[in-house]
């Protein structure tokens, strides 16, 4: 079995063989693995990374190995191990268990192999007719499904999403369905293109305050992290008695006017990957949404490489003079 694995110098191909299925996991030949900006950040040493394991938390595939009976079809497989037991788990919030162990990709060997095992409670099963690429976002479009269900966006909201690479794209995507106005700030021309296929109005990044203070949304989403600002321009444009919701991953400490986010009573919520929803986990509405919205999912999957030029996939992801938006590996061959 091929596989990219993390070495003290980036990434390298290996040959190896699959060790024994742990019961309760099944064995999934993986058709369709995103790179994310996290991946980038283990890239980088930014983050420390697990040498040894693969990374990879955005992956579909079909099952090879696991229970008898198990419907024969392709499956978004969330990356997030949880107990089960715990307070979290057994309050539909198992995104903030932390008695699983590490995740797919995030220490544990992840989707960049040809296979991959997974706990059979992670799998979604994908609609008829959703292409591998497709269905490999639907990872980060499961985290949006929880933030915009935080925000509490309705029919008469007014929603800015800051940052329109995958995270910022998504939710818009999913507010576009719920409110009366969405609005993404963008800051590359590949980024606007991919925002008008949604069908959400695009701003220009330099834009996005006057917008904002032009037209006080009620919900901010920040998508941006990193070293930017963005925190304080929400602060700074959203209603009184609104709400701003962290998507974005912060590299450092920022500043947050606290005076200010007191003074209009605005609510700051984090929003951490996905759990429970009203009526199923939102890592399956998620699988189940990239059937409503695959032409407008295909438009943020911009490139894709086989596993053996992981390196030449890594550099497009990190290089946005290379029009990428969502940079997905195909472990065995097309998506």
């Amino acid at each position: 079995m091929h596989r990219a694995v993390w070495s003290s110098d980036g990434l390298e191909l290996v040959d190896t063989e699959p060790g024994p299925l742990a019961a309760g996991w099944v064995r999934l030949r993986v058709e369709a693995c995103g790179i994310c900006g996290s991946d980038l950040h283990f890239l980088h040493a930014d983050l420390p990374r697990q040498l040894g394991t693969s990374p990879g938390h955005e992956l579909t595939g079909t099952v090879v190995d696991g229970p008898a009976g198990l419907a024969d079809v392709r499956y978004a497989v969330s990356p997030n191990v949880a107990c089960g037991a715990c307070e979290f788990c057994l309050s539909a919030r198992s995104n903030l268990c932390n008695r699983g162990g590490l995740g797919l990709g995030m220490g544990r060997d992840g989707g960049l192999a040809e296979m991959v095992d997974a706990p059979l409670v992670n799998l979604a099963p994908v609609p008829d007719g959703v292409d591998a690429v497709t269905a490999s976002l639907t990872e980060p479009l499961a985290v949006t499904v929880r933030g915009v269900g935080l925000a509490g966006v309705g029919s008469d909201s007014t929603v800015l999403v800051l940052g329109a690479g995958t995270i910022g794209l998504c939710a818009a995507l999913v507010a576009r369905d719920r409110a009366a106005m969405v609005a993404i700030a963008a800051r590359h021309p590949h980024q606007r293109a991919a925002a008008e296929a949604i069908g959400v109005t695009v701003l220009d990044e330099g834009d996005a305050v006057a917008w904002g203070k032009e037209h006080r949304p009620d919900v901010v989403i920040e998508s941006v992290g990193g070293v930017a600002d963005t925190l304080s321009d929400a602060i700074r444009v959203v209603r009184r008695g609104g709400r701003i919701v962290l998507l974005g991953t912060f590299s450092e400490r920022r500043p947050v006017d606290l005076q200010r986010l007191m003074l209009k009573e605005v609510t700051l919520l984090g929003s951490f990957c996905y759990g429970g929803g009203e009526r199923e986990p939102e890592f399956t509405t998620a699988a189940r949404l990239t059937g409503r919205w695959r032409a407008e999912l295909a438009a943020l999957s911009t490139h894709q490489f086989p596993l053996d030029a992981t390196a030449a996939a890594f550099a497009a992801a990190g290089d946005k003079s290379s029009g990428a938006i969502k940079v997905t590996l195909l472990p065995n061959g097309s998506g």
